[in-house]
């Protein structure tokens, strides 16, 4: 950007700070710039019946139908260049493929490998199409203006000459300063028109004049004297300057842009979390982003601007004072600090002037969690509880349904992804159940083996069967008095359903090798990461059952669904392993960052296991983002040809899994779907239509934010 428009980017920062997108930034969105569909057509359609449908509606292009699915569009040159082939006219069409689908409400931009981009709506629906080589024509063409106007708008007066110095280029403000019309000085010899001591030709090498004093039409400016060049090569130079009056204005103007860069720089080498901006002195000068209101209490966001870091520190905002550290280091600080109900992972970066701190960036991560562990009596210290960290609004809706259920005897079916902490939700069901005071007893369906199963679940009288030494209590009885968690209960034999609907009607159990009941009061929670009502529609769980566990259901979401818990379970888990292994391992922001771009399909038993492994491999004292994409995707490129078969499912439905699985990890690792479709070695179309089939309306989270697949 040339010097001349330093006092607009006071402005522009201001326009940035208020919205995002509009003209002179060139963000459309495709709503904007698409072109509405006028033609369908179907797949089967001759090249001869295209054309004249094209014909009929007057469209430039016709989008191909298959099975009510875009899959392709035709053009009147391409049926031109397959009217050549073989078959002619008459024969089918066949579509070209190089297109995507885009959100109409995301950003506009030139796509790479793309030529035709279709808007959807948030139905799927398509709304319009734009080709590439024409959003780029509009978008040049807007930036062009833009440009123009800038200069034209800019304080500072603007003559750009070539190497032989004529004047090709002069804005208005110059015009207004010199007080001569372009249409006199362009195409004129610069030299001629400003009386100046020192020679042009020496710009014209390579070396940059600043505050020279000019005399142009008994008029004294002051500006600069710049080459302009072009390929390596200087083609000539370009003129800035104001009326010597004005300099103090400019002069006031090019250290707010100066000042301003500065603190963008600092801010946006880290992320856009909550901001605090303070002097060399501690005192807080500028707040932005978010505000986490847990962490200042009672603080309201304007209170903050001139108080000072170390006066909140002695106050009891929070602790530690991570600006005092960052001056007393003199360099990158991260910490984390505790406020008033609240955690947050900071990151303190100085901005340096003549080797000395002018102010200080802080940027904040909230890690801090909504709930945290139960607090046990003695009485109760080998009741093993785990506390339940989370931060979303998705936890916060389950833990109130948590919070409901727990005080009734009503059996709960908890349901998720294997790894989402089924048991956790369990156990805290019990604990702030009137049951606190008994057993919990946790019995994993799946890891009995079924010969053992009812002499496990109801116990055993002595000589029941051979090894049967002695009487044995079973786990239903154990839990007397307290809560049962029946984890993977789809994984019940056939035969063992209809024992255990029967000790749920009647609260009793029949030990093996005995004709009398036992009676029991236990509460059951059940737990699976299978659908039941598809195992009781293939006849591989019973319906009684089912509707009998199935009183009050909870599903867990998957840790992928609610981000915002991965932060604060991460630096959890962080702690934890800490405390463990006597380190002292911190973790930086855009680690958390990378962590939370992962899809997770272990859920948290995947992230705490990552924590763990990221502790080892680390090697200074703190995790990094390269660290963290070592532990989730190089290690993947070792693995390749190896998938883990859990189960059996049906071989349609595990290939659209597996396929589904290896576009998001795709798109994950290499950003973009091109880099995605040449490492899967299949077509760009081939993984749009996937992942739309796949997501539906939903963006894959490694994908660009404007591509809709």
């Amino acid at each position: 950007m040339h010097l001349a428009i330093l006092k607009d980017i006071k402005h522009a920062f201001t326009l940035q700070r208020m919205r995002r997108i509009g003209g002179i930034f060139m963000h459309w969105d495709w709503k904007g710039v698409l072109q509405p569909i006028r033609l369908f057509v179907n797949s089967d359609m001759t090249v001869k019946h295209v054309f004249a449908q094209l014909k009929a509606k007057e469209a430039e292009v016709g989008f191909v139908l298959e099975d009510e699915e875009i899959v392709g569009y035709i053009t009147p040159l391409s049926l031109l260049d397959q009217l050549l082939e073989e078959g002619g006219p008459a024969r089918r069409i066949k579509p070209e493929k190089d297109f995507l689908f885009v959100r109409e409400e995301a950003f506009a931009k030139n796509i790479h490998n793309c030529h035709l981009v279709i808007g959807a709506d948030h139905a799927n629906r398509p709304t319009g199409y734009m080709f590439m080589d024409r959003l780029n024509q509009f978008l040049s063409e807007v930036q062009l203006k833009n440009f123009n106007d800038a200069l034209n708008n800019a304080e500072m007066g603007i003559v750009t000459m070539d190497a032989s110095f004529q004047v090709i280029f002069m804005n208005e403000k110059a015009e207004q300063i010199l007080g001569m019309k372009r249409s006199i000085i362009q195409g004129r010899d610069y030299r001629k028109l400003i009386r100046m001591d020192a020679s042009f030709d020496e710009v014209l090498k390579g070396q940059k004049w600043f505050g020279v004093e000019n005399t142009f039409n008994f008029k004294v400016i002051s500006g600069q004297f710049s080459p302009i060049y072009e390929s390596g090569k200087i083609i000539g130079i370009i003129h800035n300057f104001y009326l010597k009056d004005q300099l103090e204005e400019a002069v006031h103007e090019i250290d707010f842009v100066r000042e301003m860069n500065e603190d963008l720089q600092a801010i946006y080498s880290l992320s856009n979390e909550q901001i605090l901006v303070a002097n060399s002195n501690g005192i807080i000068t500028k707040v932005a982003g978010a505000y986490f209101n847990s962490f200042w209490g009672d603080i309201e966001h304007n209170e903050l601007i001139g108080e000072s870091a170390a006066e909140l520190e002695r106050r009891g905002i929070f602790t530690p004072n991570i600006i005092s550290v960052c001056i007393e280091k003199n360099s990158r600080v991260m910490l984390t600090q505790k406020g008033k109900n609240g955690t947050v992972l900071s990151t303190a970066t100085p901005v340096m002037e003549d080797g000395k701190i002018k102010r200080i960036i802080v940027l904040s991560k909230d890690v801090s969690a909504e709930e945290k562990a139960f607090h046990m009596s003695e009485d109760e210290a080998e009741f093993h509880s785990e506390p339940v960290i989370y931060r979303s609004s998705e936890m916060s809706v389950l833990m109130e349904e948590v919070k409901a259920v727990a005080p009734l005897d009503s059996t709960v079916l908890i349901t998720g992804e294997s790894g989402v902490g089924k048991e956790v939700i369990a156990r805290r069901i019990h604990q702030l159940s009137r049951r606190s005071s008994g057993s919990f007893v946790a019995i994993n369906c799946g890891a009995i083996p079924e010969h053992l199963m009812e002499s496990e679940l109801f116990g055993h009288e002595k000589g029941a069967f051979t090894g049967a030494e002695s009487k044995r209590v079973g786990l239903f009885e154990q839990g007397h008095e307290g809560t049962v968690f029946l984890d993977e209960v789809s994984e019940l034999p056939y035969a063992m359903q209809v024992k255990l609907l029967r000790v749920l009607q009647e609260r009793e159990v029949i030990r093996v090798g005995s004709t009398v009941p036992v009676k029991i009061n236990v509460r059951v929670i059940a737990a699976t990461n299978k659908s039941l009502r598809q195992l009781v529609q293939e006849k591989q769980f019973r319906e009684d059952l089912y509707y009998r566990l199935h009183v009050v259901p909870i599903q867990i979401p998957a840790l992928r669904s609610r981000k915002k818990d991965i932060a604060p379970l991460a630096v959890y888990f962080l702690q934890e392993l800490n405390e463990q292994n006597e380190y002292e391992k911190k973790i930086s922001t855009n680690a958390l960052n990378l962590l939370e771009s992962y899809q997770w399909p272990g859920n948290i038993r995947e992230l705490r296991n990552v924590i763990e492994r990221l502790i080892v491999i680390s090697k200074g004292e703190e995790i990094s983002e390269k660290d963290v994409y070592r532990v989730l995707w190089e290690t993947d490129s070792n693995e390749q040809g190896f998938l883990t078969i859990k189960g059996i499912i049906p071989l349609k439905k595990a290939v659209e899994e597996t396929e589904k699985q290896l576009i998001e990890l795709a798109v994950e690792k290499y950003g973009t779907a091109t880099d995605a479709a040449k490492a899967l070695e299949v077509s760009i179309s081939t993984v749009s239509r996937r992942m739309k089939r796949f997501n539906g309306d939903q963006v894959s989270g490694g994908m660009a934010h404007d591509l809709f697949f």
